[in-house]
C-alpha cells in the first residue's frame, strides 16, 4: 500500500512538466516528502527575490539623460588659434631619397602679439615644427626644409604613393596639398633621332623615346644637350613599365645661348640625357642652302581622316621646288603641333621628291599627350611652318569615368578620441556545435528547476523501493 502511494504522488508530479508552481499541489505522501518539497519552494522564492519588481519612476527617470544636455563628446572642437595659414607652396612630386622644401603664408589675425608653434605635417604625422611670433595683423612666411630620412620615419616603410601633406596651426587648422612619392629610379633613353647637318637659318627636331623601367608613374626631366651643355628641358611623366616620345624644337640661337659663339662646317656632339641615361650622336653646322617652306610647292598629300587604336598608316607628301636654290633640310610630321615623325630630304631647284612618313597609333599617342577623341590637325612642316595640313578624327580606347578627388584641407581638431572599446564576445547560437544540453533537458531547453528534480528524484526513490520489495517477496 505504500508503495502505491508514493508511485501515484510522483506520476503526477512528472506530468505537471517540472514547473515551479507544483511545489504549492498537496500530497498525502509522507512527512518526510512533504518537508522537502517545501524546503524546496522556499528556496527557490528566495533565488529570484527582484525578477518581478517594477523599477519605480523616479529610478527611470535618474537614468534618462536630460532633453536639454549636449553630450561633452559630440561637441565640435572650437577653434581657438588666431594663427591662419594660407598659401601653401610645396612640391607634388617627391622622389624617393629627396628632401622637400614646404612653405606658408601665416596670419596672426588678433589684436595683440601673439606666438604659437606651427607644425609641417605629412600622412597625419608631425614632421617638424617652428614656435612664431607675430605681432598683431602680422603675416609672414615660414618654411620647413625636411630632409628624406624624416619623410622616411614619418611614413615608417617608404612606400610609393600619394599622401596629404602641408603646414597646420595649434589647433589642427592649416592648409594642406597631396604629395607623390615616387620610387628613386630613372628613365632610360630608348631612342635617338636627330639630324647629322643644322644650319643658322632654319630650326631643327630632336625627337627621343624615353622608357619608365619602374611599376608605378614618375615624373622625370629630359634635357637635350649640345656640346654637354643643356639647351632646352622638359618635364615628363611616364607610367609604370611604358614609353613615351619626347619632342625638342631647337635652333642654333638657342644653342649659342647656352653654349657660346658656334661656328660653321664644324662638328659637335649632341644628345638626349635623363637622369644617368643618354643617347646622342654627331651634328655638323653647315652653311647649307635654305630650308624655308616657302621653296616647297605641294603636288599631293595623302593621309588618313580617322585613326583608331591599333592602326598603323602611312603619310605621303609630294612636293616640287620652285625656289632658284635647293631645298635641304628637315621636315616634320606633326598631331596637333606636337611632332610625331621627321625625315630629312634634299630636293633640288626645280624637281620633285615625294617624302613618307610611317606612323603607328602609338607614335601619335607618345607625342600627342594628352589626347582626346576629337578632330585634330596634322600635317607637314618645316620647321614651325607648315606646308601641308588637314583635319584627322584621333579615337582613343574607352576607359572607365574617374572622378577627380576633392581638394585636401585640415580643420581644427581635439586630442586625439581614445582607443576603441573591444566589442563584447559574440553569445549568439551558432548550431549544435557550441549547444550546451542540461539534465532531461533538450539542446537548447530550458532547463529544470531544484523543485522538479527533487520530485524527479523522489520518483525513481519510490520505483526503487518498489523494486527491493518485489525483489524480497520472491
Amino acid at each position: 500500500m505504500f508503495a502505491l502511494v508514493l508511485c501515484s504522488v510522483s506520476a503526477g508530479t512528472v506530468a505537471a512538466g517540472g514547473a515551479a508552481g507544483d511545489a504549492d499541489s498537496t500530497s498525502t505522501a509522507t512527512a518526510v516528502a512533504t518537508e522537502t518539497v517545501q524546503a524546496n519552494r522556499t528556496t527557490e522564492t528566495k533565488a529570484t527575490p527582484a525578477s518581478t519588481s517594477t523599477p519605480s519612476p523616479d529610478s527611470t527617470a535618474t537614468e534618462t539623460p536630460n532633453a536639454s544636455s549636449t553630450p561633452t563628446e559630440s561637441a565640435p572642437p572650437a577653434d581657438t588659434t588666431v594663427f591662419v595659414v594660407s598659401d601653401l607652396d610645396a612640391s607634388d612630386n617627391l622622389r624617393a631619397g629627396d628632401g622637400i622644401q614646404v612653405n606658408a603664408t601665416v596670419t596672426n589675425r588678433a589684436s595683440a602679439n601673439g606666438t604659437e608653434t606651427l607644425r609641417y605635417s605629412l600622412d597625419g604625422t608631425t614632421v617638424a615644427s617652428r614656435t612664431v611670433t607675430l605681432g598683431a595683423g602680422e603675416s609672414r612666411t615660414v618654411g620647413f626644409a625636411v630632409p628624406f630620412s624624416d619623410v622616411e620615419s614619418a611614413l615608417g616603410a617608404t612606400t610609393s604613393g600619394t599622401y596629404v601633406h602641408g603646414v597646420r596651426n595649434e589647433s589642427g587648422a592649416g592648409a594642406a596639398a597631396r604629395l607623390r612619392v615616387t620610387p628613386d629610379i630613372d628613365f632610360s633613353v630608348e631612342r635617338f633621332d636627330a639630324p647629322t647637318e643644322v644650319s643658322h637659318n632654319e630650326s631643327y627636331i630632336v625627337l627621343a623615346t624615353v622608357r619608365n623601367p619602374g611599376d608605378v608613374t614618375i615624373t622625370r626631366d629630359v634635357v637635350y644637350a649640345f656640346a654637354g651643355e643643356p639647351v632646352a628641358e622638359r618635364a615628363v611623366t611616364v607610367s609604370g613599365g611604358d614609353d613615351r616620345q619626347v619632342a625638342f624644337e631647337v635652333t642654333l640661337a638657342d644653342v649659342e645661348r647656352a653654349v657660346g659663339p658656334v661656328g660653321n662646317e664644324t662638328t659637335y656632339d649632341h644628345g638626349v640625357r635623363t637622369g644617368d641615361s643618354r643617347a646622342g650622336g654627331a651634328v655638323r653646322v653647315v652653311r647649307g642652302p635654305s630650308a624655308d617652306a616657302s621653296a616647297l610647292a605641294v603636288e599631293s598629300f595623302e593621309a588618313p581622316d580617322d585613326v583608331r587604336p591599333g592602326d598603323d598608316y602611312r603619310v605621303n607628301l609630294t612636293v616640287r621646288n620652285v625656289d632658284s636654290a635647293d631645298f635641304e633640310g628637315q621636315l616634320g610630321y606633326r598631331v596637333d603641333g606636337a611632332v610625331v615623325a621627321t625625315e630629312w630630304t634634299r630636293v633640288p631647284i626645280g624637281e620633285r621628291r615625294t617624302v613618307s612618313f610611317r606612323v603607328a597609333y602609338d607614335d601619335v599617342t607618345d607625342a600627342a599627350v594628352p589626347l582626346s577623341s576629337r578632330r585634330v590637325e596634322h600635317g607637314v612642316y618645316v620647321g614651325s611652318e607648315a606646308v601641308e595640313t588637314r583635319p584627322m578624327t584621333v579615337h582613343v580606347p574607352s576607359e572607365p569615368e574617374t572622378t577627380t578627388p576633392e581638394p585636401p584641407t585640415f580643420t581644427a581638431s581635439e586630442t586625439p578620441s581614445e582607443p576603441t572599446a573591444t566589442p563584447a564576445a559574440d553569445t549568439s547560437d551558432d548550431g549544435d556545435a557550441d549547444c550546451r544540453r542540461g539534465f532531461f533537458t533538450a539542446c537548447g531547453g530550458a532547463a529544470l528547476g531544484e523543485t522538479s528534480l527533487t520530485l524527479v528524484g523522489i520518483f525513481l526513490s519510490g520505483l526503487g523501493i518498489v523494486f527491493q520489495l518485489s525483489q524480497g517477496r520472491r
